[in-house]
């Protein structure tokens, strides 16, 4: 299960990060909405079950809050295009256009089990063998306000540094002639 949240009303900080470099606003929003999340990653940790048979990998320690774990989009567009004769410059050129197409998000954050824990959903909702664990729901039940909170108080400070960064760097660039 996916739950995405939208935010709108932050303006201001929609125009200052489109002041930024792309990926520098890219890298702002990861590092807050990394720090968002650490409260519900916690959260989620506690409520886990433990396994006393798993020996790959405990559930609990496996529950992270980090990058988005793979982007397909894309791929998708770059084997339709090989597969039509393209070159390889062409499949690429096609993937990237599909990842612009506005249907990514611009950042984007994963809270939960690394991928290697493949038996975390069958504990969160259950089998027919085996009833519902759930650690994840509650955990963004308990949290979501909050981690909008830390996104609308943090949010203007990282913005505010990484164009602070990007002037220096821009003054060091003008002082050395380049």
């Amino acid at each position: 299960m996916r739950t995405t949240v939208k935010v709108e009303g932050l303006q201001e900080f929609d125009q200052a990060l489109g002041e930024l470099p792309k990926a520098t606003a890219r890298n702002v929003l990861r590092r807050i909405l990394i720090k968002a999340g650490q409260p519900m990653a916690e959260t989620a940790r506690r409520l886990a079950p433990d396994d006393p048979t798993t020996t790959d990998g405990d559930l609990k320690r496996s529950i992270v809050v980090s990058a988005k774990l793979k982007n397909s989009v894309g791929k998708s567009a770059f084997a339709a295009a090989m597969r039509g004769g393209a070159s390889k410059a062409d499949a690429v050129q096609a993937m990237r256009d599909a990842q612009r197409s506005g249907s990514t998000s611009f950042a984007e954050v994963h809270v939960g089990p690394e991928a290697r824990i493949f038996y975390a959903h069958l504990q969160e909702f259950g089998t027919v063998h085996h009833a519902p664990q759930p650690f994840l729901r509650p955990a963004w039940d308990q949290h979501k306000v909050e981690v909008l909170e830390i996104v609308k108080r943090d949010l203007g400070g990282e913005i505010a540094k990484a164009a602070a960064r990007a002037a220096r760097r821009a003054a060091r660039r003008a002082a050395r002639g380049g």
